[in-house]
Parts: structure tokens; sequence; C-alpha cells
């Protein structure tokens, strides 16, 4: 691993201003020389090096937005849908591929140029993201599940009048009933 970048050195109103430069779309020898008109002694190749780093993390940014929107547009259209159950299943892989990146060689770096080590609190956060997503998950299953009871309940009870002006005995209704169902009979013993 190499040092640290000597733009990552910089004091934070020059790192500021370089940072800014960059999102404004300036070139590589217009922020050099901008940097450097401000004491700050950076070379081309050093602010080349951080300037496709900075642009590749805004692509990814912007890309990651992107999709963010398209999946929130859908779950506002339908919010009941399968896209929900997606997007907490895509939100896991994030989180599982964050865990993988840190400290390997291809994730994120530290300060120090190495590969970047977990704080206690990154940890933590993400450990609680996945929970809270986890329970999102379970609470957006079971109304499900019981939107489809209901459902259910009212198409057996739709059923029953029809069964009972046909002249269906009870004890038949009420067999039929817990088959439709799926739940058992009174009195009857499920293994």
């Amino acid at each position: 691993m190499g040092r640290r970048s000597s733009i990552e050195q910089l004091p934070k109103e020059l790192a500021d201003l370089c940072h800014r430069l960059i999102r404004d779309g300036r070139t590589i020898h217009e922020i050099t020389d901008a940097l450097n008109g401000l004491d700050a002694d950076v070379s081309k190749s050093a602010v080349g090096r951080y300037v496709k780093g900075a642009r590749a993390q805004m692509e990814h940014y912007r890309e990651a937005q992107a999709v963010a929107g398209q999946w929130v547009s859908q779950l506002s259209e339908d919010p009941g849908s399968d896209v929900s159950a997606l997007l907490a299943e895509m939100l896991k892989t994030v989180a599982f591929r964050t865990i993988a990146d840190i400290g390997s060689e291809d994730g994120p770096l530290g300060k120090d140029g190495k590969p970047a080590r977990p704080k206690a609190m990154d940890i933590m956060l993400l450990a609680k993201s996945i929970r809270d997503m986890e329970a999102s998950t379970k609470a957006s299953m079971e109304r499900r599940e019981k939107i489809e009871r209901q459902a259910l309940e009212r198409q057996a009870k739709a059923a029953e009048k029809v069964a009972k002006k046909q002249g269906m005995s009870s004890e038949h209704w009420a067999q039929l009933r817990a088959q439709f169902l799926g739940i058992p009979v009174e009195g009857e013993v499920t293994q």
C-alpha cells in the first residue's frame, strides 16, 4: 500500500475547494493551478489520481441514487407489492458487501492508505440497519398474511350463504370451511 495522497493531507479549506472544483467539472490543470495558487504544492499527477477516484465515487453515488429513486417510485405506487421485499434484500446485500469490503484490498482505504478498519460505531449501525430491515420484512409479511386471511374469511362467509341456500348441513359446511381455510374442525385431532 502507498502513502496517503497529498490531496488528502491538505488543510480542510483546501480539500473542500478541491472537492467543489471537482463537482463543478473543472479540469485537472484548473484544480492544480487553483490549489497551488493557494500554496498547496500539489502535482498534476496527484490531483489527477484524486480526481479520478472522486469522480468514480460520485458516479457510484449517482447510480445508487437513480436505483433508489426507481425503487421508491415503485414502492409508492404499490406498497404491498413484492418490491418492498426485494428492496429489503437489496439493502441486506449492500450491507453484507460493505462488511466484506472492510479490510479487503479492494475495499475503502483509511487515511493511512491501508485498508479501512471497521469502527465499532459503523458495525453497530450496520447491525442495527440489518435488524431493522428484518423486523420490517417480518411486519410486512405478517400484514400481508393478515390481509390474505381476512380475504379468505370474506370468501368463506359468502360461500357459506350459498351453501346454506343449497341445504348443506352445518357440520358438512364446517368441514368444508376448515379445509378451505386450512384450520382444524372443532373436536378434530390434528397430527
